[in-house]
Parts: C-alpha cells; structure tokens; sequence
C-alpha cells in the first residue's frame, strides 16, 4: 500500500519541483515594484486641508491629536519629525529599485515593512490592496525574483537564472487569486444579492458617465452586485483553461477598468490586470516577450535598411528555444531541485497558504455581521460590501453631574472621522483619547458616553454602541463585545438617504442624549467652536 502511495505521489512532487520559465517574476517584480513607488508618491501628493496644499500624509499622519491602534501593536509610534515624509521617500526609492531589481531582496523587504508599518501606525486607513501589495512584496524576499533582467544579476550578487521551481508559481497563483476568491464569499450574503450597497454606490456616482450607463439598465443594482459576484467567483478557475482564458481577460479589463472609474482606488486595478500573467503558461511571459520583439523588429526593418527576413521572425517568435539558451556555456542557471532546502521553502509556503486561508475565516466564526460590528472584516478580502453614514457625539460628564457634548469632528480630522467612526473598537479608542484631554484641562474622573448613530447600507439608523455605558471604562474583548449592538436593523425597501443634519430630528434618541432632539449637528459644531473661542479670550 506504501509503495502504490509513494508511487501516485512522485509525479506531483517532481512536477512541483520542476524548472519553469522564470520570466513571470519579472513581470511580476517590475508590476509590484511600479504599483507600491505610486502607492507612495500618492502619499506625497498635494491636497487642500484647511486653505492650505499639504502633502496627503500631512493630514493623516501628523494633524491628528492621536492614531489609532491594533491591539498588541500601541508600541508602534510615528516617526518623529519629518520621518513620516522620508519614510514615503524611502519607499518610492525601494519601489524603483525593486522594479529594475537593485539590491532586490532588501528592497522588497523595505517595501513590505513600509506598508506594514502604515497600516499599524494608523489603523483606520487600511485598505485591501495596500495588504496585499505588502504581502507580494513580503513573497518577493524569499523569491528568485532578481535573478534575471534585473542589475542585482548583473553585478552578481545574485546568481543569473532563467528558471525557478513550479511551485512558486503556484504560491504566487494562490496570493494572487485568494482576493477574488474569498471576496465572492463575502458578496454571498443577503445585503449584496439584495442589491446594496451596489445600488446605493451607483446612485452616489451620478454624473460619472459610467454609472449614468449603467443606471440606464433594468434592475441596474442587481445586475452590478450580481455581476461582480460572479466575475469574482468565475474568474480564477477560468483563466485555468485554455477555452476560457480570453473571456476571463476580457471580463477582467471590464471589470477592473470599471472600478477605476468608479472608484477612487489607486493603482489596485491597473496592479491586478498585470498580475493576471501568473495564471497562464509558465512560459506565456517569454512568448509575449518574444512576440514584441519580433514586432519591433519588423516595425524598425520598415525605416532602416535592414529589412527582417522571415528568417528573423520565426527565430525571434521561437520563445520556448530562446528560452533555453539565453544563459553561456558557464551554466548560469540555478537549477531547483527537491533537495532539503526547497523542501524547506514548500513547507514554509504551506504554512503561509494555511495562515491566509484561516484568517479570513473570522468574518464567519466571529458572533454578528462584520460589516456592521467590523469583528473580522480586515485581512479577509471583503471588498466594497459596506456603506454605513455615521453620527457620533460624546457626552462628557463631570464628577458633579455637570456634562458637555462634543461632535466626533472635535476631537478627530475629517479623514479620520470618516473612517473610524464606522468602526465601534475605534471609536472606544477615542472615548479613551478624550477623557485624557479633558484630564488635562482639569475634569478628572469624567465618564463618556456616545451616541453613535449608524445606517448600514441604507438601513434606518441606530446606535451601533450602548448609550449607557461609560464606553471611556469599556473594554474590549476578544470574541465578542457585550457593548456593541448587534442588531442594525432590517434593510429597507427605500435607502434611507436623509441628510445627517435632520437625524436627530427624525429619530427616537436615547435618554442620555434627549437634549440633543430638535437640534441639527451643526449647530452643536458652532456652539462648541464659540465656547473655545470666548476661553481664548
């Protein structure tokens, strides 16, 4: 019985250990590396704070009284100075050392840790594919990815090769394609088939003349809900199959070239039509490449007069036989072979796919729906399955009884509280951060409590967080959080789309917040911004 084991189970193995064409960690070096320098330079970009053009990071990063935190990870500080400025500089310089692979490995790790320490410094700003452009990134380190057309090559200090284990084409199928995966699970929930918050995107995007076309259509919001669920559960598998492959390309461009469109995402889309090279042949990367030079070779042979023979272009279109001799007599590649350290690197990689595949997991182990507690809903590839409008007022309370509110935007920057607010861990952090700054201006032993009103996508508001308890004293707990509400209510038939400023009017408030009734947020805002300016006086 062994032997019949040992034999069914040495094809794959020595498949899994077979050398491929390494052009692919080329294309995909060169598309990480390009993707993570504008990911930075977007950081560095001027915008409009105040009446002022600041870099971007300026007003995420160091305008805010406080950061927000991962449990575990408060240690992790901003750079102190202008550190966070040479950080994004730093980062744009590893990105383009990555792409033509300079010092590869160290940049790569570089780039991993600047993402990472982003995301930790400020927790509110995460986004999936800042995560995932860290993990490639993280991958890259490991990697064979400057060992050709890069100048680490070139100056040996890495070994030339054209080849690189099976395997890790597998390993970077399986990062590549985990995000569309896990994201057409996520989307199988009664929200997102019910049309929302697709819908509500859609009509938020009037004006733009793709969302005007698409709201032209029959059941538009379904149809677009519908039709990314699919092309994220489809996609994967059909770009496996030689019949399919093209559609799936084709599918691709429809949808990634949508969502840039659509949606203010960066680079991410342009990032994962490039990375849609690691689902075909191993040696598709070196066919593609052959094939442009041939046609730059007969597009050059039209102006000179050198004209390429058909000779020329069935040599240059032989990508397979070039493949095999771009290396000298000296022997340049590094052959894989199953010994003891790539079974090592396999089993290190299994782990990595187990930890990936587990993660992601919380969002339906974890008690309540992730969209509306947020228990699970980062690190698992839920991608656009949320849209919640939030209202957020502090009441502090002294120890004689005496209180004040105070809007959210008093105490966090715009950015921060478009973000955080949603998040009920994030706003007990800023419970935690205003009863220290109240500490310092003298009320000591003040309770805060937090009317924090919240519409998941388009649903009635209701207090996501318990009224009644000092959230300032709450603590937060590991599975589930005895001061959070549950229940956001039903989904209606018609999105509750009235303006914030007539919520407290249109709503039934808690008993600690009834003084608020017949009064719009903003006239809160004024209040306290006059009381601040009669104390400076």
């Amino acid at each position: 019985m062994n032997r019949n084991t040992d034999d069914t189970a040495r094809p794959l193995r020595e498949r899994l250990f077979e050398d491929i064409d390494s052009l692919v960690l080329v294309f995909l070096r060169v598309g990480t590396g390009v993707a993570i320098f504008f990911w930075a330079w977007l950081y560095c970009k001027p915008v409009d704070y105040d009446g002022q053009m600041l870099p971007l990071y300026d007003p995420i990063f160091i305008k805010p009284r406080f950061l927000f935190k991962y449990a575990g990870f408060e240690w992790v500080k901003l750079w102190p100075g202008n550190g966070i400025a040479w950080h994004f500089f730093v980062t744009q310089i590893a990105g383009l050392f990555l792409t033509v692979g300079l010092l590869t490995r160290v940049s790569a790790a570089l780039l991993c840790g600047s993402i990472a320490y982003v995301l930790l410094v400020e927790r509110q700003i995460y986004l999936n594919h800042y995560y995932l452009l860290s993990c490639l990134a993280g991958l890259m380190v490991f990697l064979p990815v400057g060992r050709r057309l890069s100048i680490d090559s070139w100056l040996g200090i890495e070994r030339k090769s054209v080849v690189f284990p099976r395997w890790q084409l597998w390993f970077l199928r399986f990062q590549v394609g985990i995000p569309y995966v896990y994201g057409a699970f996520a989307k199988m929930n009664g929200d997102w088939m019910a049309g929302q918050p697709a819908g509500i995107f859609l009509d938020e995007r009037r004006g733009i003349w793709l969302a005007d076309l698409i709201l032209q259509l029959p059941s538009a919001a379904l149809l677009f809900a519908w039709g990314g669920l699919l092309y994220d559960l489809l996609v994967v598998p059909m770009l496996f199959f030689r019949k399919t492959r093209w559609l799936a390309v084709a599918m691709s461009l429809g949808f990634h070239l949508s969502n840039s469109q659509l949606f203010n995402i960066g680079v991410f889309p342009w990032f994962m039509l490039a990375a849609l090279i690691v689902f075909f042949p191993a040696d598709t990367a070196q066919s593609i490449a052959h094939k442009t030079k041939a046609v730059l070779y007969w597009w050059k042979s039209k102006y000179t007069d050198r004209p390429a023979t058909i000779g020329h272009l069935r040599i240059l279109m032989r990508a397979e036989s070039i493949a095999r001799n771009d290396t000298d007599s000296s022997n340049l590649q590094l052959q894989s072979r199953s010994n003891r350290r790539g079974k090592t690197g396999l089993f290190l990689a299994m782990v990595y796919v187990c930890v990936q595949l587990v993660l992601p997991i919380r969002q339906w182990v974890l008690p309540g729906n992730p969209s509306w507690n947020e228990r699970g809903h980062r690190y698992s590839w839920r991608m656009m399955l949320r849209r919640k409008r939030v209202l957020t007022t502090f009441k502090v309370v002294a120890s004689d009884g005496s209180y004040q509110f105070f809007p959210s935007r008093m105490l966090m920057t715009p950015n921060q509280s478009i973000r955080a607010e949603r998040n009920p861990e994030l706003v007990r952090q800023a419970a935690v951060e205003l009863k220290k700054m109240v500490a310092g201006l003298g009320v000591q032993e003040a309770k805060i409590y937090c009317l924090c009103l919240a519409s998941l996508n388009g649903r009635r508001p209701v207090p996501i967080i318990d009224p009644d308890i000092d959230l300032s004293a709450a603590q937060r707990d590991w599975f589930v959080d005895d001061w959070v509400n549950q229940d956001h209510g039903p989904l209606l038939d018609r999105v509750w789309n009235q303006d914030t400023e007539q919520w407290w009017m249109e709503l039934v408030l808690p008993e600690q917040f009834k003084p608020l009734e017949l009064h719009r947020p903003s006239e809160l805002e004024q209040e306290i911004a006059t009381q601040k300016q009669q104390q400076a006086l």
